[in-house]
């Protein structure tokens, strides 16, 4: 990511009005651009996108790359981007609750108390990370009457989801996770970190740039210093 690849050609850089100077440089995906938009800069620190689905990078002095598992690695200066997404995550959210009625419903949530609910959230059959199952349905259910409790189980399974991801780069050899910081949507979600927090066992915090647009600048300046 950001390697320059080539000058801008003359034709188009006068017709935007570029430099003649001006450069093409490799571009990155939405979650690395989240990741570098973080500051992250050791091993073991990790970033979590949450948005509509959920997709986690580890800086990890180790690589990883497992087909099998959906685990890939992305290089990084002399460390190494260890990654998967999941195809749960907040779109699932956004068919259960609206805005206003997540933010009130999680006023009502103790984050360190489990639910006892057991969901896998999905919008359909189907998962790539940390279970690679074409066919594994969704688990929506049982569904308690309280919207605050079943919301609290809805959130909480994303968190261990989020988990099991962690323990599975732990068990193949990446760097061990000290912290996670988080971007999208959720990142916003005070309780939601909390619980996290609580599950993953390691301080979770909204990263200090939330969006990848940010992540993407950096890398464009990176490549012309």
């Amino acid at each position: 990511p950001g390697e320059p690849v080539a000058r801008v050609a003359p034709e188009v850089a006068r017709t935007l009005g570029l430099p003649a100077s001006a450069m093409v440089c490799g571009g990155t995906t939405d979650s690395i651009a989240a990741f570098l938009a973080a500051g992250v800069t050791k091993p073991g620190q990790a970033v979590t996108s949450l948005g509509s689905t959920l997709a986690l990078k580890l800086l990890s002095t180790t690589r990883l790359d497992n087909a099998e598992s959906g685990i890939y690695s992305h290089r990084l200066g002399d460390m190494w981007l260890v990654g998967g997404a999941s195809n749960t995550g907040g779109a699932i959210l956004r068919t259960l609750f609206t805005d206003e009625q997540l933010a009130e419903l999680s006023k009502r949530i103790d984050p360190l108390v489990d639910s006892g609910l057991d969901y896998y959230p999905l919008m359909k059959p189907g998962e790539r990370f940390p279970i690679n199952d074409a066919t594994l349905e969704p688990r929506m259910g049982p569904r308690p009457d309280d919207d605050a409790m079943y919301l609290h189980g809805i959130l909480e399974s994303i968190a261990k989801i989020e988990g099991l991801a962690f323990k599975l780069f732990d068990e193949q050899g990446a760097s061990t996770l000290t912290e996670v910081y988080t971007a999208g949507g959720g990142a916003s979600n005070e309780t939601w970190s909390a619980m996290r927090s609580r599950v993953l066992r390691v301080p979770v915090y909204a990263s200090p740039n939330v969006e990848a647009s940010y992540g993407a600048a950096i890398l464009a300046r990176q490549s012309f210093i």
